[in-house]
């Protein structure tokens, strides 16, 4: 296959998927025995030695009250799918009950969690999953739909309303694959079920890529990535989910809806933008299409070094409107950037790493780069050998003119190496007391700076021993995504409590800031308050009449997003 940082391989089973953490349990960091030094690092770094020991408590200590749904729900859902394919067992239950949010793991590894689906049902086709929302109408049993469980703002949690009969997670395991590639049209059409490695494995093999590559791509699908408007790391080049996305087809309690394959349309509004961000909320998307392109034929990912924040910020905003043709960039504050270069030093061993690390360092002194100071920009390029050329000749004399240096290809492509590997990273910090969440939000480029530091300052203000850092993750002509990340040393106490503190002072200062409350994480529970602040009761209410024609009886996801 062509990226080799995929793992195109991986177990989808999900006896084998981790109930308390992130991915399969026979994947993991692939810095494993470097954690001592890594755990080191941070215990100085918070400032607490040694780090407690935080252990898990073991599934069968869950806490998980007994079905709500009837035995002869059960039996018409078996006549639906299949007895194998209902499950009501504690492990499905517990598995499909939560996503990925730091909240959702705490909750889980501290037997913290309340709310839990019913039962767990896997259809195989549209017709079995129309007859599914057509019994659960009938019943007003509420629905959540469940793709790879990779959502980071609560959007799986099995809440329903007291008029609800019990909750049902709809896990689209078995609509998985390509149905389609029209080299003419250049589309291909896959079922939502279908995971990142999966769809690149089909496409790959026919010399086609999609080019979208979310942190969470190993373990998300297809379907999920609309639902959520999700953005992959080389959407300057290839475009964030909803502008990919050429026609979908939806389930929803009402009937079954398609779009038109077209490549514009001044014929209303838009069938697919209303879709895409709507989180399970109007439907269950079943089926994708989307642009597809040539692989490339090379690809160039390097790293680039400025003396500060405010000119490393120049240089991202001019090159990003300067039509240089970078498939992604991505500048880390002055923070992350130390962080980084700390921990590529623990990923070294023996002197040569050490001597590697220490010469770096003097020639950026004698470069005029302060340690304190300066800031990461990992950028690449995708495509033809001789473009790439010429681009990145172009680039440099850009990266001169705001004081840059050129610090070569090794730190990109450790970056692409270790990019879907860095969350495994948490499953083991958490087990020795530490905290790590991210939040993220979109702003241009002249409230960048201001919304940095309120939300650097906001957060470490709040968390306690922690270390608050920032990069910009995806750049716009008119402005970017920041993405924060927070470790802090875990109230013991209540990490439920502090993590509701942190996400607070994060979020209140997004909003007072100028951003909104996501750029790709999508809404959620977590976000729904800011969402509705931002978005404002006229538009709710016209979202919400719209649901309410797709979804007479409300059991699509409910609590969140508009609902």
């Amino acid at each position: 296959m062509y990226y080799p940082e995929v793992r195109y391989d991986i177990d989808y089973d999900r006896s084998r998927q981790r109930w308390n953490g992130w991915g399969a349990e026979d994947q993991d960091l692939i810095l494993q025995d470097r954690l001592p030094r890594i755990f080191d690092f941070l215990a100085k770094e918070l400032g607490v030695s040694p780090l407690p020991e935080t252990p898990s408590v073991a599934l069968e200590e869950i806490r998980l009250p007994e079905s709500r749904l009837v035995q002869r729900d059960i039996r018409e859902l078996e006549k639906i799918v299949g007895q194998a394919n209902v499950k009501t067992d504690h492990r499905e239950r517990v598995l499909h009950s939560f996503g990925q949010s730091f909240a959702d793991i705490i909750r889980l590894r501290t037997n913290m969690a309340r709310a839990f689906t019913d039962a767990v049902v896997y259809p195989g086709d549209e017709r079995e999953l129309t007859r599914i929302l057509e019994l659960c109408t009938r019943r007003k049993i509420a629905t959540i739909a469940f793709g790879g469980g990779s959502s980071v703002v609560g959007g799986l949690e099995a809440l329903c309303h007291s008029s609800h009969s019990g909750v049902v997670t709809i896990d689209l395991f078995r609509l998985s694959g390509l149905i389609e590639l029209n080299e003419e049209a250049r589309c291909a059409t896959f079922h939502a079920g279908t995971y990142g490695p999966v769809l690149e494995r089909e496409l790959n093999a026919r010399g086609y890529t999609l080019g979208h590559f979310p942190q969470s791509f190993e373990y998300s699908t297809i379907g999920g990535w609309v639902a959520a408007r999700s953005a992959g790391q080389q959407s300057n080049r290839y475009g964030k989910i909803e502008k990919i996305l050429t026609s979908l087809r939806m389930v929803t309690p009402a009937g079954l809806m398609e779009t038109l394959r077209v490549p514009a349309a001044a014929t209303g509004p838009d069938w697919n933008q209303i879709v895409a961000g709507s989180e399970g909320l109007l439907g269950i998307i079943t089926r994708v299409t989307v642009k597809v392109h040539r692989l490339p034929e090379a690809r160039c990912y390097f790293a680039l070094v400025f003396p500060d924040f405010e000119k490393a910020r120049g240089f991202l905003k001019s090159a990003t409107g300067a039509g240089h043709g970078l498939s992604m960039i991505r500048l880390s504050d002055s923070t992350e950037t130390r962080l980084y270069e700390t921990l590529a030093s623990l990923a070294h061993s023996g002197l040569s790493g050490a001597a590697k690390a220490a010469l770096q360092a003097s020639v950026l002194r004698v470069f005029g780069q302060p340690a304190g100071q300066r800031c990461l920009v990992t950028a690449g390029f995708d495509g033809d050998r001789d473009r790439i050329d010429r681009e990145s000749i172009s680039l440099r004399s850009l990266m001169r003119r705001f004081d840059g240096f050129y610090a070569g290809q090794r730190a990109g492509e450790n970056w692409l190496r270790t990019r879907f590997n860095m969350p495994f990273l948490r499953n083991h910090v958490v087990e020795r007391g530490i905290g790590i969440d991210t939040m993220e939000t979109a702003t241009t480029y002249d409230r960048v700076e201001s919304l940095h530091e309120a939300v650097l300052s906001e957060v470490a203000r709040v968390a306690g021993p922690s270390t608050v850092m920032c990069h910009l993750s995806h750049s716009y002509h008119e402005g970017a995504c920041l993405y924060f990340t927070v470790i802090y040393l875990m109230d013991q106490r209540d990490p439920l409590a502090q993590w509701r503190r942190i996400k607070s002072a994060a979020s209140e200062a997004i909003v007072a800031n100028g951003g909104n409350i996501s750029h790709h994480h999508g809404v959620g529970l977590d976000h729904k308050p800011y969402y509705e602040r931002q978005t404002g009761e006229l538009a709710l209410s016209g979202l919400r009449a719209m649901k309410r024609e797709l979804d007479p009886r409300g059991i699509l996801n409910p609590s969140k997003l508009f609902g």
